[in-house]
């Protein structure tokens, strides 16, 4: 009783706010308003996540099904909501998005024999941050449906700087040997859901299904919050 009582209280001193645009209160068992959710860049349906890649290079062609919540803009309350998760420490935002990702496509496919491996982040990075960001969209999507994540069995071996200035094909470059599988890991996956936050130019999901590859998985597919357009 004396949780409700705090947690009423706590209510009314720091009433909760929509996700995006942190102005107005969300929908009742929702964390948009009602303004938000008729006007955040929700993408459709997975053939407009196809076709949103049209440009991106280096987003392998291996991949056969490919997912995205939203479009993705600079400056846009999409973006705002990606930065805080990264840089303001809110993972709460990343979990609740995984979950409207699988619940958005779930219908679409049987992930029953699947495992996510979240893109990972530099050692460093995730010292800094206190978390991973693909990891929290994981255990998101995870409270939809029960399968496994897995976080050591790709790791990002270089720390660089923001890639978001560079052009696409410094960006490539950059990247191409920036992940490695870990060599104390010798289990092989059959079936592979790769998750990320963004998908710009397709390098960074390149660089890590080149080295998933390796194991001859069976099949990767990939899902991310946001497409950029």
């Amino acid at each position: 009783m004396f949780k409700d009582y705090f947690n009423a209280l706590f209510g009314l001193i720091f009433p909760s706010l929509c996700y995006a645009c942190r102005i107005q209160e969300p929908l009742k068992n929702h964390n948009f308003c009602l303004s938000c959710l008729e006007s955040l860049p929700f993408v459709d349906s997975a053939e407009d996540s196809f076709a949103a890649l049209a440009g991106k290079d280096f987003f392998p062609d291996s991949v056969e099904n490919f997912w995205s919540l939203f479009y993705y803009t600079k400056d846009s309350d999409v973006a705002e909501m990606i930065h805080r998760i990264k840089y303001d420490g809110q993972f709460r935002i990343a979990r609740y998005l995984g979950k409207l990702l699988a619940e958005k496509y779930l219908t679409k496919v049987d992930l029953s024999d699947y495992v996510i491996i979240p893109v990972p982040v530099h050692p460093k990075r995730r010292r800094e941050r206190g978390f991973n960001q693909a990891e929290e969209i994981a255990k998101g999507f995870i409270s939809v449906v029960q399968i496994p994540i897995i976080t050591d069995h790709l790791i990002r071996s270089k720390n660089e700087s923001s890639q978001t200035a560079k052009d696409k094909d410094s960006r490539s470059s950059v990247l191409g040997d920036s992940f490695i599988l870990n060599p104390k890991k010798s289990k092989a996956f059959k079936n592979i859901l790769l998750i990320d936050d963004v998908i710009t130019t397709g390098s960074t999901i390149g660089a890590c299904v080149n080295q998933l590859s390796l194991k001859k998985p069976d099949q990767i597919i990939v899902a991310s919050l946001g497409i950029s357009i």
